[in-house]
């Protein structure tokens, strides 16, 4: 947890973090740290109600006038009309001055993206891009690089959520929840670009995401046989060693080499890297 969120919750016990503002008369709606916080104003003294009042936040993003956030949100039933799967990278930045700042760096983030269906500001400093597959979609590594000369060139500090890549359906507004509540926890993390790799251990200590619709399609999408169930599993337990995995499984070094490139190629998930192979582990339970 944040230091500044811990020590909000110290000063107000009655406090709860949220994923979203709460809409009532009886709440304050404080954003600190990336945090959503619902504070009841019943609970509070006058000169509180006067402080918490100053650092009060409505839901900007409520009011955002976008065909995709509507559907994403919940707000309207029209699925999108797209044939290909799309990835939704959630931004927020922070040291950034002014809204009309926040639009120049947008609009250069999205020129760095090839297929970008819609990108948008959801409030002065965070929004949304939404991007189809292709075979030139940059990786998480490109991704960092791209956004660490964009703060130089802005002098900001933003924190990315990079999405699976998933169809536009009828599962896609439940998806997308799980990942803004995975961006919210990635915030709290030292790493400024995050995926579901990076943020799940850290999450599943504190959510059951197996129950949900992202964890679900997840296992789904990447339909693991029993081959493949054995080398993550031997993988993991080697500790990504691969000659101690190989002899494990009684392979050669360059048969099982061979396999994890195979994987890589279906899935996307490089079971040489050990955020992702922690994250395909968890799927064989």
């Amino acid at each position: 947890m944040v230091g500044s969120v811990a020590r909000f919750l110290k000063l107000y016990p009655s406090a709860k973090l949220t994923t979203e503002p709460v809409s009532n008369a009886t709440s304050f709606n404080c954003l600190i740290a990336g945090q959503w916080i619902n504070v009841d104003k019943r609970n509070l003294t006058e000169p509180e109600k006067f402080l918490l009042s100053l650092m009060s936040q409505e839901d900007s993003s409520k009011a955002v006038q976008n065909n995709w956030w509507h559907f994403l949100t919940g707000k309207a039933d029209d699925i999108p009309t797209i044939n290909k799967n799309v990835r939704i990278i959630q931004f927020e930045i922070q040291k950034n001055e002014t809204k009309q700042n926040a639009i120049e760096w947008l609009r250069v983030f999205k020129d760095t993206f090839d297929d970008v269906v819609d990108c948008f500001l959801i409030s002065n400093n965070s929004g949304v891009l939404i991007e189809t597959e292709t075979t030139s979609c940059m990786d998480k590594e490109s991704i960092q690089q791209m956004v660490q000369l964009l703060d130089s060139d802005f002098y900001t500090k933003s924190n990315l959520y990079i999405g699976q890549f998933w169809p536009v359906d009828e599962k896609l507004p439940n998806i997308f929840e799980s990942e803004r509540r995975l961006f919210k926890k990635s915030i709290e993390m030292r790493d400024r670009v995050n995926n579901l790799s990076t943020v799940i251990l850290d999450f599943l200590v504190e959510q059951n995401l197996k129950n949900t619709d992202l964890f679900k399609s997840l296992r789904d999408k990447i339909e693991i046989d029993h081959k493949t169930t054995q080398m993550i599993d031997a993988l993991y337990r080697c500790d990504s060693n691969l000659a101690k995995t190989s002899k494990m499984l009684f392979l050669h070094r360059n048969t099982l080499l061979y396999r994890i490139e195979k994987f890589y190629e279906q899935t996307g998930f490089d079971l040489k890297d050990r955020d992702d192979l922690i994250l395909c582990f968890l799927l064989l339970k």
